[in-house]
């Protein structure tokens, strides 16, 4: 099977298809989720994609998260694949397995079967905000997450001392995997059922994404493209928290697609 080159629009048929296959899981599993970041602002402000990204983000309770793990396995058809990264995050991705997508944000430590299109499934994990203890196992986890990001991350993408600081991460002798395997278990350290806080660690807005409890207390069902997909009901308060003025459009310079290029795979 040859691959072939696709645009935005054709990627977003292909992730609209995967939210289908993860929506349908979840449902038959009674597994509770929520979209997250650019996916819950696409929902919002545009009723769909933000139509310069080319991902998905959606967000399980971690009490639900490893039941996902299990039924997803069996439940995914054979056009799609379940992986797991734990080499870099301790996240998963449900990923189209005839497509490739070449970007150069980071540097994959298994590049063929990370660079695909696919929607990301993170946990969501309790957190304290209001204890010394609470406070501290945040930034520690922070810090570790930085860290790691910075084994990964192209160097092209970082400037002056940030460059620098990136280039001595990459050169120290760590296990990778016995790292995530670290963070992810620090960071399961607060009991979701007892925190009064909800974090998405593994988020792009880092700290951003700690929020109280009571915003993924009931989540709602958003026209998205075609279909009907789940997020959080307090949807101005989660956004604004990450975004500030999240119906504003940012400039056109900030109009930045993750992929380079996107391909899937057709018959010879």
């Amino acid at each position: 099977m040859r691959l072939k080159r696709i645009d935005i629009q054709e990627c977003h048929q292909q992730l609209v298809l995967l939210a289908i296959v993860f929506d349908k899981i979840c449902n038959k599993y009674h597994i509770p989720y929520y979209m997250l970041g650019g996916t819950m602002l696409g929902a919002v402000r545009h009723k769909g994609f933000i139509p310069w990204d080319d991902d998905m983000d959606f967000g399980i309770p971690r009490p639900y998260f490893k039941y996902f793990l299990q039924v997803a396995e069996l439940e995914l058809p054979d056009a799609y694949g379940f992986y797991t990264p734990l080499t870099q995050r301790g996240y998963v991705k449900i990923q189209l397995k005839n497509s490739k997508i070449i970007e150069n944000t980071f540097e994959r430590l298994d590049d063929d079967l990370y660079s695909r299109i696919a929607i990301d499934v993170l946990p969501l994990d309790g957190a304290d905000e209001d204890s010394w203890a609470g406070k501290i196992h945040m930034k520690i986890a922070f810090a570790l997450l930085r860290f790691q990001e910075g084994r990964f991350c192209s160097l092209s993408m970082r400037k002056g001392l940030k460059k620098i600081v990136a280039f001595l991460i990459k050169q120290l002798p760590v296990n990778d995997a016995a790292l995530a395997r670290f963070i992810d278990k620090w960071i399961q350290k607060k009991d979701y059922g007892k925190s009064k806080s909800v974090a998405n660690f593994y988020g792009h807005w880092k700290e951003k994404e700690v929020m109280d409890k009571s915003v993924f207390s009931q989540s709602k069902s958003y026209p998205f493209e075609q279909i009907q997909l789940s997020g959080v009901a307090a949807y101005h308060v989660y956004l604004t928290s990450l975004y500030k003025d999240y119906m504003k459009l940012p400039s056109v310079e900030e109009r930045i697609t993750h992929a380079d290029e996107i391909y899937v795979g057709e018959p010879d």
